[in-house]
């Protein structure tokens, strides 16, 4: 062994550490940002990164449609696909242009981002805030599942101050609240849609946000729903029938909610163990109508005490973690039940 004139040993022992611990180590990290930072420290470090299989994308601002000319007045959604992830912009060099709807990007978008991982598996992409914008003293929370479209929905809302009666315009606001969540959830699947058709060996995608409003999740089997119906798409398109999608799906920038059935229960007032009250608290489970796909709280030809009993796992799985949020949910769920149903939008 040899040693320095300053008594220290001169070998990096951190070389002896094998390249699966030292992968095992990157994926707890996760960050994009941090990943990026120590393809910098090495060359060894610079080739393993590449090989994460568990990522963590935070988008720290999203371009709008007045910061570049070439937006063309899009949404906020669809600008989130060419935004420049603002912590990471300076750290990736430039790669190809990524062609949106026949217009270039220069930017560097998340999908360009990601590129620079081989095989992701566990994809967490997190955005700056939340996408409602509700009523002061209003909190929604949202737990959306998508294949190809909607697979189920929980809506959690309440509000505080005085609680106005559950008939007397309260229903309407409560609908509202639905509807919105599932405007939200919809647009966030739609902008994944690029991403799930790059990355061919992920078998979750998760998109949150910074604000814990809501979570849309993409198992591996809607991952594989997603691919299909984007090789359907081309199909179509490349058979010369591709306005039917650009004229409907491009302007709305979202998923089409399909048909669904919602399950709403409603307590004027809940008391929690804690000390915590919560005025109006609603909980909504939504499942699409003739929605047969088993698993996911589909509810075609289920009976009452199925679809019972399937809200007590998707709500429980969506909220139950959650010292509040559980304890709320679990007494929302012995309260008496009202079916709505809503046409596709």
């Amino acid at each position: 062994m040899k040693i320095s004139a300053y008594g220290s040993d001169p070998f990096d022992r951190f070389d002896c550490v094998p390249d699966p611990i030292v992968l095992h180590i990157f994926n707890k990290i996760s960050d994009v940002k941090t990943l990026i930072r120590c393809r910098s420290v090495s060359k060894r470090f610079n080739s393993l990164v590449p090989q994460v299989d568990a990522v963590l994308l935070r988008v720290d601002r999203v371009i709008s449609a007045n910061d570049s000319d070439d937006d063309d007045g899009d949404s906020f959604f669809l600008s989130f696909l060419r935004s420049i992830v603002k912590s990471v912009h300076n750290l990736i060099s430039p790669n190809k242009p990524t062609v949106f709807n026949g217009s270039t990007r220069t930017q560097n978008s998340p999908i360009q981002i990601l590129r620079g991982f081989e095989n992701i598996r566990s994809l967490q992409i997190e955005l700056p805030s939340g996408d409602l914008r509700l009523e002061k003293g209003t909190t929604i929370k949202w737990k959306a599942h998508f294949g190809k479209t909607l697979k189920s929905c929980v809506i959690l809302g309440f509000r505080g101050g005085s609680e106005s009666d559950f008939g007397g315009g309260g229903l309407k606001m409560r609908v509202v609240w639905t509807i919105s969540a599932l405007i939200a959830a919809s647009a966030r699947h739609y902008m994944m849609l690029d991403v799930v058709k790059e990355q061919n060996d992920l078998v979750n995608l998760m998109v949150k946000d910074k604000d814990d409003e809501g979570t849309v999740e993409i198992d591996k089997i809607g991952l594989k729903e997603c691919k299909e119906r984007e090789e359907s798409d081309e199909e179509i398109n490349s058979n010369g029938n591709a306005n039917n999608r650009v004229e409907v799906w491009w302007k709305s920038n979202r998923t089409k909610v399909p048909a669904v059935r919602m399950r709403m229960r409603h307590e004027a007032k809940i008391e929690l163990s804690n000390g915590v009250t919560l005025e109006g608290a609603t909980l909504v489970v939504v499942r699409p109508i003739n929605n047969e796909t088993s698993g996911c709280g589909g509810g075609g030809g289920r009976s009452e005490m199925e679809e019972q009993s399937g809200d007590v796992g998707l709500a429980m799985g969506a909220f139950g973690r959650d010292p509040l949020y559980g304890e709320a949910v679990e007494r929302l769920l012995k309260s008496k039940s009202y079916i709505l149903e809503m046409n596709s939008f």
